[in-house]
């Protein structure tokens, strides 16, 4: 069961530090790293478990949040391919703060402190490359807080769908139920239709089952948004 959290695509992932790294380096790291596999639903990190490693996504995506005792899982984030999580227990050396769950069959990448230690041997940028993601993690922590108080559930919608988006084009699709998605915005499924009902109304999205199509209007929202950064 999924109770409501705040929607973060990278707030507990370091989504920027293995592709920030120069290329040779990134593919010496990945190749060091020992694949592995997981189904859907199956629970790849536990929150308690130690920080042995991180994991960096090579294809599918995973839902990072927390269990309850009753089993209800609370979702912070939906993280996709290029983006890597687990460096803060891995890092500091203290226990998992949170639960990651393959959120379909995924393809990921384990980094242990022997790969680690080795890129960061072999080229001096490394650690400079990880402390600024680490900088920028804590950033979208308060940029998180902030957008809680401030934006509207329209918006906050908006910049959820656009957190989903892979890839460039006229059009992208996001596998989501309307409940999964208001869910990860930590709001009702009532709030979330009136929400999607207006980005619809105004050429943003196309609603069909078990999925929402992003549209240019909003596309380009975000492509000018990243243009100013």
């Amino acid at each position: 069961m999924v109770e409501s959290g705040h929607f973060s695509r990278s707030t507990f992932a370091a989504a920027g530090f293995v592709t920030a790294l120069p290329e040779d380096v990134r593919c010496r790291l990945l190749n060091l790293g020992l694949v592995r596999q997981f189904a859907k639903g199956e629970l790849i990190q536990q929150r308690g478990d130690p920080g042995k490693e991180f994991w960096h996504i090579r294809s599918g995506n995973v839902q990072i949040g927390r269990y309850s005792f009753d089993g209800k899982l609370s979702i912070f984030a939906v993280l996709g391919p290029g983006e890597s999580f687990g460096e803060q227990a891995f890092l500091g050396e203290f226990p998992r703060m949170v639960d990651a769950i393959a959120g379909n069959d995924v393809t990921l990448v384990r980094i242990g402190e022997k790969e680690l230690q080795e890129a960061i041997t072999s080229d001096p940028r490394v650690a400079r490359i990880l402390l600024k993601t680490m900088a920028h993690m804590v950033q979208q922590a308060f940029d998180l807080v902030n957008a809680g108080r401030n934006l509207s559930t329209v918006e906050r919608v908006a910049r959820a769908l656009l957190g989903l988006c892979e890839g460039e084009g006229h059009t992208v699709s996001i596998s989501i139920t309307q409940q999964e998605l208001a869910d990860l915005v930590g709001v009702s499924r009532v709030s979330l239709g009136k929400a999607l009902g207006k980005l619809e109304q105004s050429g943003n999205i196309e609603r069909n089952y078990g999925e929402i199509v992003v549209l240019n209007p909003l596309l380009s929202r975000r492509r000018h948004h990243s243009a100013t950064l």
